[in-house]
């Protein structure tokens, strides 16, 4: 009997300590926020839908390509739920601030944009498109290292000499 009364005392405890918790209004100090980086330029990757690419790229409906960015482009392809996709984003990022005013990054969800993705036979993601100012585009589909994609970029897009 005297066990039972210490627990009952010892739950009547617990109880009155809870609801005394749930009362108090707690204050959390804010969290300090990190200082960005230092960065070469303010660029970076916009999603775009496939309206504002025939607008700023291409018309991806015509039978012939005509470029209509007076820069070079690189399109990503992606999806949110693409492992891979997620891991290409932040070294995009990078190379939108590296490549700040030579080349523009644009990103598209195939899954908003199916009809964009179709056009240019998006079967497996991630993909980019290089798309030069003159010529046609070309794709890289898969996750390669940034090294190998500042390569694509100088060679392809902006004809630099190796």
């Amino acid at each position: 009997m005297k066990r039972l009364s210490i627990l009952f005392a010892a739950v009547a405890m617990m109880a009155s300590c809870t609801n005394a918790q749930d009362n108090r209004t707690v204050v959390r100090p804010k969290p300090v926020q990190e200082q960005p980086a230092q960065v070469k330029g303010s660029a970076t990757v916009t999603e775009m839908s496939k309206e504002e690419f025939a607008e700023k790229v291409a018309d991806y409906t015509a039978k012939e390509w005509k470029m209509k960015s007076d820069k070079p482009v690189i399109v990503d392809f992606n999806a949110t739920w693409c492992g891979p996709c997620r891991k290409l984003a932040p070294v995009l990022e990078e190379l939108a601030q590296e490549y700040d005013g030579q080349v523009l990054f644009y990103s598209i969800d195939v899954d908003k944009n199916r009809p964009l993705a179709q056009a240019f036979g998006v079967s497996s993601i991630p993909m980019l498109l290089l798309c030069p100012v003159e010529g046609e585009p070309q794709a890289i589909v898969g996750l390669y290292p940034k090294e190998e994609l500042v390569k694509a970029i100088d060679s392809f897009l902006l004809k630099k000499e190796q």
